[in-house]
């Protein structure tokens, strides 16, 4: 695979804005966490499981499901990224407006409603500009700076990600801003932040690229990706993996409200969930870097896939043990700090394991349609993990922990399976 050459110089110019943009981001999205924060938020607005627990996964399924629409275009493209400047002026739009929405809207069942709508709207334009970054990315980054790269945007991301911790748990704290004023202005302050990361990668001075001439309809790319999916075993059993994984983060959403349900969480309390959960990000993100270049991806997404089963697994003893001897105190809220332990020290593999690893396995020409198409595939079986709350209904907490343990441990046996790209190069 060839890659552009670019000069060293122009290099560095490149890593500091992507490590800029992703340190930003990385603050920015702790302030409005949708695992907890967003989460906790319509559990406010609704007593709906489903609803509730579709609130992370159609985030991810908004950035996943666009894509392999976008990619017959994107291929055509010599330069990505004009799509990924038009995807942030709409993203930015939708965030301001949802701020003010929240801070003048009373009704719950407007807010429910306009929420899903300006969030829904938010995800999809991300996903808009998902292939564009990573065309991009991969581009001006050479492949042996990548692992650092992403590692170092976590790294700074989750410094900054800690104060977010601490502003969560003061806004929500506070008296002079009851529900939903305190959500209102962690919205604003998101897109205060989020306008300079975007700013920043628009900076990037990215050089043309390969293109596909052909022009081809969406039904065409979607049979070519179907073609490929049979022709490379490769492709075939790595999108396997992630979609299995994919399907047993429908645990997540609920570790929190596992916390407000039945432990008696306070509100005030996620902020403490998000600094515990980044702080263990922070700790892990260099060693997951460092583990991705020396190492390779294929290692690293076999590590992921047991921690998160160890994480569902430790879920399921706390209900098991909660059950079992019904302890009463303000203490329990805590007995759950374990489980975002675990998932702050996984999280930073997962931009590793995912269209990182896939970087380094397609040629730059169809790096469109291979992202595109396993990423359309990843967001909708993100949608289908929203369904957790369905679980939950039927089969409890402990149901669904269960299930997600079983999914993890079916994703490591494939996962097993896959070789290293960097040994086969």
């Amino acid at each position: 695979m060839s890659e552009a050459v670019i000069p060293r110089r122009e290099v560095r110019r490149n890593f500091t804005l992507s490590v800029f943009n992703g340190a930003a981001f990385n603050f920015a999205e702790r302030l409005i966490d949708p695992p907890l924060v967003l989460t906790w938020f319509v559990s406010q607005l609704t007593d709906s499981n489903l609803l509730i627990g579709l609130v992370a996964p159609l985030g991810n399924a908004g950035w996943f499901l666009p894509q392999i629409f976008v990619s017959t275009r994107l291929q055509r493209m010599e330069r990505k990224m004009p799509t990924y400047t038009l995807a942030a002026a709409i993203r930015t739009a939708a965030w301001i407006l949802l701020a003010a929405t929240v801070w003048l809207v009373d009704d719950p069942h407007l807010l429910l409603l306009a929420f899903f709508l300006l969030y829904g709207a938010a995800r999809l334009s991300a996903g808009l500009a998902g292939l564009s970054f990573f065309d991009v990315t991969a581009k001006t980054i050479p492949p042996q700076r990548r692992g650092r790269l992403f590692s170092i945007r976590q790294f700074l991301g989750g410094l900054l990600g800690l104060g977010a911790g601490w502003i969560v748990k003061a806004v929500l704290n506070s008296p002079s801003l009851p529900f939903p004023h305190g959500h209102a202005v962690l919205f604003g302050l998101y897109c205060a932040v989020m306008v300079p990361a975007l700013l920043a990668f628009i900076s990037i001075r990215e050089p043309p690229g390969e293109t596909v001439q052909e022009t081809l309809t969406v039904g065409e790319q979607i049979r070519r990706a179907r073609k490929i999916l049979w022709q490379d075993w490769v492709y075939r059993r790595f999108l396997a993996t992630r979609l299995v994984l994919g399907l047993a983060s429908v645990a997540l959403p609920f570790y929190g409200l596992y916390a407000k349900e039945v432990l008696g969480a306070p509100a005030g309390m996620v902020g403490l969930y998000v600094a515990v959960r980044v702080a263990a990000q922070l700790l892990f993100n260099l060693p997951w870097g460092w583990l991705s270049d020396r190492r390779g991806n294929q290692l690293a997404l076999r590590i992921q896939s047991l921690g998160n089963g160890m994480t569902a697994l430790l879920a399921l003893v706390l209900v098991g043990t909660v059950s079992f001897f019904h302890p009463q105190g303000d203490w329990l809220p805590y007995l759950v700090l374990p489980l975002f332990v675990l998932d702050g020290a996984l999280r930073p593999s997962q931009v590793l394991t995912g269209s990182n690893f896939l970087l380094e396995l397609v040629p730059d020409a169809e790096r469109p349609l291979y992202l595109g198409f396993s990423n359309t595939l990843m967001g909708v079986i993100t949608l289908l993990s929203g369904m957790g709350g369905l679980v939950v209904d039927l089969l409890g907490f402990a149901g669904l922990f269960v299930v997600a343990l079983t999914l993890c441990l079916v994703g490591y046996g494939l996962a097993r399976g896959l070789p290293e790209p960097r040994a086969t190069a």
